[in-house]
């Protein structure tokens, strides 16, 4: 397992419905990545759709997890060694059922998972199910959790995924300028309560405040792209860098199972 590797988020625009435009352009900026040596490469919130789509404009562009979106991706991800986070409106075989959801593709073009939004945003409830899991992949680049959006404004799923073993926290988004002080807050809090390395990984225009970010473990911003340009946003991340900030802040050490729970609200 590699103690030192780079990242890349990809903070796109995307083009409201036009699939093969946004696949397009996202294979262009991943080779493009690679080219500067990213092995782990992340796209934004249902970069592939667009974000402002309608419910039935979502259906009709939806894909199943292994639709053509991935097929693309994966011929990159085998060719170039990468893995890649790719987010997406997913379709199922239940009628009428989609999910905000991001698939991760190894290094070898396998579909290693597929992650589904769990917090729904405002309408996004109207338009998705809710998904019920915070996975966390086992990579040649250490332990990977992913999160979309919605889902790191609350301090319980990162520490899911930290208890789950996560080293580094992907959080594919479209987050507005509005929220803008909470994205500056929720990545760095994520990081350092936990000890492990968060990246946001931003879109722009339509609203979106950009600024995709890599927090250190001790809830340092190390690198940020700007709030309106598209950017790939390359860092060199080194795990060691996980134990010496979990030794120097020992929250999971000192951390007690039995707060994390409903019943300590009657208990404690």
């Amino acid at each position: 397992m590699k103690s030192q590797y780079q990242i890349a988020a990809i903070q796109m625009k995307s083009v409201m419905k036009e699939t093969k435009h946004n696949l397009d352009k996202a294979i262009d900026l991943i080779e493009k990545a690679a080219k500067d040596g990213a092995e782990l490469i992340c796209l934004p919130e249902l970069f592939y759709q667009g974000y402002h789509l309608t419910q039935q404009e979502f259906f009709q562009t939806a894909e199943y997890p292994d639709g053509v979106m991935y097929q693309e991706l994966a011929k990159v991800a085998k060719e170039k060694q990468l893995h890649i986070v790719a987010p997406y409106a997913e379709k199922t075989h239940m009628p009428g059922v989609i999910y905000n959801a991001a698939i991760l593709i190894n290094d070898q073009g396998q579909l290693q998972g597929n992650m589904r939004k769990v917090y729904l945003w405002g309408e996004e409830s109207t338009k998705f199910r809710a998904g019920n899991h915070y996975p966390v992949y086992e990579t040649p680049l250490g332990k990977i959790g992913i999160m979309i959006c919605y889902d790191i404004e609350f301090p319980e799923p990162p520490r899911i995924q930290a208890l789950k073993g996560a080293e580094l926290i992907l959080a594919p988004s479209v987050w507005s300028l509005t929220g803008e002080p909470r994205w500056d807050i929720d990545l760095p809090a994520a990081a350092l309560y936990n000890g492990l390395f968060t990246m946001g990984v931003n879109t722009i225009d339509n609203g979106a405040c950009g600024k995709s970010k890599v927090v250190n473990p001790k809830g340092i911003v190390v690198n940020e792209a700007p709030k309106e340009k598209e950017t790939i946003l390359i860092t060199e991340i080194n795990r060691k860098d996980i134990y010496q900030a979990r030794a120097d802040i020992p929250y999971l050490k000192d951390f007690r199972e039995d707060t994390f729970s409903m019943e300590a609200v009657h208990q404690y």
